[in-house]
């Protein structure tokens, strides 16, 4: 499981704290700092983020991932 943030992000944060108080591992990729990782989210149709990569889905709404995370955690 991938998360995809920036610097400054509130919903990162958020999405962040989330998948930590679940107890669920994640790899955190901050965009600000990784052109690549910049440029598939933007080919993939994503402006903004949090994007949370599961399973090769990419998931950019923020409600939806919380309902992931909490589908997960299960």
């Amino acid at each position: 499981m991938k998360l995809y943030t920036k610097t400054v992000c509130p919903k990162c944060l958020w999405v962040k704290s989330e998948l930590e108080r679940a107890g669920i591992q994640y790899e955190m990729i901050n965009i600000d700092q990784n052109e690549q990782a910049k440029e598939q989210i933007i080919e993939a149709g994503y402006f903004s983020v949090p994007v949370l990569e599961i399973n090769h889905q990419l998931i950019g709404e923020v409600e939806q991932i919380l309902a992931k995370i909490e589908l997960v955690a299960q």
